[in-house]
């Protein structure tokens, strides 16, 4: 025979059950989401550090060969059509050329709004 004060007790503890699980599926959910997101932003960081190495590499190409170490401008260009990007600025010692020691060449590269600085001096 059912004891009359324990009617209703198996719908509370399926209810206290089915709200612990949301819980824990929400949760879980919102985990993977971020862990997501935060690997697509790796993948842009990765992407705007190459085309600041991009900028590097030119700038010291462009000292070495076409310059002659004579021309330090800072230039800037845009690439591939997923809109890859840098800047690049170049600071010479004073009265010097981009070839003597003491030269630094900065470059920002951007990708989908993700900005990567590097530097190098010599």
């Amino acid at each position: 025979m059912i004891n009359k004060n324990n009617r209703g007790i198996s719908l509370y503890l399926i209810t206290i059950m089915m709200a612990i699980l949301l819980s824990v599926v929400l949760g879980l959910s919102t985990i993977i989401i971020s862990g997501a997101k935060i690997a697509s932003n790796a993948d842009y960081n990765i992407k705007a550090f190459y085309a600041a190495d991009s900028g590097i590499e030119r700038a010291l190409f462009n000292i070495q060969t076409i310059s002659g170490g004579t021309n330090c401008d800072g230039f800037s260009d845009t690439f591939g059509e997923d809109g890859y990007a840098y800047t690049v600025t170049i600071e010479i010692p004073d009265g010097g050329t981009c070839l003597d020691s003491g030269t630094v060449i900065r470059s920002l590269g951007e990708y989908n709004g993700t900005k990567r600085r590097i530097e190098v001096s010599y």
